[in-house]
């Protein structure tokens, strides 16, 4: 039974054309919105490193395909800044290559962000805060 449950899960893998149009891993937009969803504690992370403050948005990179904008804000400033991802690679969904995928602020400059995201499909997320905890 459980060799059946297997393989009816790895049959549509299996059956999906290579080179398909298919979003993140493979993954309709509404799939990677709830990754999306469950993993939103990761979205951003902060770092002190040589006397700045780095806030990463690697998560978010990575997951780029299934992401129109990402908006933020600084401390109690509005979401009114992007972020901007690099572009969707279709053969190389998740990888992440942009140089610096974090913001560079001086040391105690933030203590925290508030991120929002607009999908694909246009849907955006709730607003999500981030508190800046000293490390």
């Amino acid at each position: 039974m459980k060799l059946i449950k297997i393989a009816a899960l790895c049959l549509p893998l299996a059956l999906a054309p290579i080179g398909s149009t298919a979003s993140a891993q493979g993954m309709p937009p509404e799939q990677i919105k709830q990754i999306l969803d469950l993993t939103k504690a990761n979205w951003v992370s902060f770092r002190d490193w040589q006397g700045q403050e780095l806030i990463y948005f690697t998560h978010l990179e990575s997951w780029k395909c299934g992401i129109e904008y990402v908006f933020y804000g600084l401390n109690d400033d509005p979401i009114e800044q992007e972020w901007q991802l690099e572009a969707c690679d279709p053969d190389n969904q998740n990888v992440v290559l942009k140089d610096k995928p974090y913001l560079e602020l001086p040391l105690g400059s933030a203590q925290s962000i508030s991120v929002q995201l607009i999908f694909k499909d246009g849907t955006k997320s709730a607003v999500e805060r981030f508190e800046y905890k000293s490390q």
